[in-house]
């Protein structure tokens, strides 16, 4: 029942990362755990703006408004999604699945129907930053592969999980890969000196089917809220944990007010100049990306043989990535150290304890407490993540 309440809640997105949290945990000891629960807070705080600001810039593209209201629309939206969030609003896996289904038609639909628009001079130069201007934009990259993480709780509703899991880690891989190549490659043949907009898709769309592509592409909208507003139920859910399970409401309040000051103080930037959507991006990137670093440093530690050596080869490429990302992975650094001295529990252990399951004993008469064994075990019962 606690699995489902928790279902029912909408928490699974942070309790499941939790669990990977609690991997960090109990394979790099509690300090490197510490860190990397308040490196995702801390990016969840960051990206927030972030997403709402490209929701934004599709708001004005749709009224053909100019920079500015970009800026508008993305406060509006962040507006909105702490409201939805204050007031407990739910979103269920089923609206969930609606939203992903839209955007993966939205994507087929542009690509597919731009394709014979498509260019070979827009390929000319190849890469004209040289092999360094990719690994620079590889970083900021990662932020649109973030929820990954999200397949962990599927472990605890499939029959065989050793047989199933990777073929439902494989194919939700290879289909999310070929989303986003294909994509990229009509968005450069197609858009050519275009391709460096703030809204592709949307230019994408146009050019396939005419003048209703931006009011299509304000589908990402939904998109965008339907995406924050589950990171952010993810992020009230942590904060709780490593408050020791107790004041839900006020943990959700401090997240949400930490969200808006800090959603304030970069969208203010950004309207005045200061920063660009790029250094933005950076740095909840970078956040991510040191969460990342933790969990496959840890699973190099947990597994043995071939899934080890790749978990090491996978834990290098993020350190390179991470490394990438410039000032902003000392950004990200300075976030895990000061976390590190913390020196706080175990956040799934403090989960665990709110909500111990139990069993009949038909000899005692009575229910007595389960032990729910490792806290990553606890931690996999949770729910659909963004």
């Amino acid at each position: 029942m606690a699995g489902d309440d928790r279902r029912d809640r909408g928490e699974g997105g942070l309790l499941l990362l939790s669990g990977l949290i609690t991997l960090v945990f109990t394979r790099l000891g509690p300090r490197a755990g510490q860190a990397a629960a308040w490196c995702f807070l801390a990016g969840v705080v960051t990206g927030a703006p972030v997403v709402c600001l490209i929701g934004g810039a599709y708001v004005a593209e749709l009224l053909g408004a100019g920079g500015r209201t970009a800026y508008v629309a993305a406060l509006c939206l962040l507006v909105l999604v702490l409201a939805v969030r204050l007031g407990g609003v739910r979103t269920g896996t089923g609206l969930q699945l609606v939203l992903v289904a839209v955007l993966v038609t939205l994507v087929v639909v542009a690509v597919a129907g731009a394709a014979p628009g498509a260019r070979a001079a827009h390929w000319t130069p190849f890469a004209p930053d040289g092999w360094a201007g990719v690994a620079r934009a590889a970083s900021p990259l990662m932020l649109a592969f973030v929820g990954w993480e999200a397949v962990a709780p599927l472990t605890a509703r499939l029959r065989d999980p050793r047989r199933q899991l990777p073929r439902v880690v494989g194919t939700a891989f290879a289909v999310t890969a070929l989303l986003y190549l294909g994509l990229a490659v009509a968005t450069v043949a197609v858009l050519g000196p275009r391709a460096g907009g703030p809204v592709p898709l949307a230019g994408l769309l146009r050019v396939a089917i005419g003048g209703y592509g931006p009011v299509l592409a304000a589908a990402a909208v939904a998109l965008t809220l339907a995406a924050t507003h589950a990171y952010l139920t993810g992020a009230t859910a942590l904060a709780t944990a490593l408050a020791g399970g107790a004041g839900t409401r006020r943990g959700t309040a401090g997240v949400l007010a930490a969200v808006a000051a800090t959603s304030a103080l970069l969208l203010g930037a950004a309207w005045a100049g200061l920063v660009t959507t790029a250094q933005l991006v950076a740095v909840p990137t970078a956040l991510f990306l040191l969460v990342y670093l933790g969990c496959l440093a840890a699973a190099v530690r947990l597994l043995a043989g071939a899934v080890r050596l790749a978990a090491g080869v996978a834990c290098a490429v993020v350190a390179l990535l991470l490394a990438g990302s410039g000032w902003a992975a000392l950004v990200a650094a300075g976030v895990a150290v000061v976390a590190g001295t913390r020196g706080r529990p175990d956040p799934s252990a403090r989960v665990r304890s709110r909500a111990p399951e139990s069993r009949h004993n038909p000899e005692a008469g009575r229910s007595e407490p389960v032990d729910p064994g490792p806290a990553s075990d606890v931690c996999g019962q949770s729910v659909t993540g963004p």
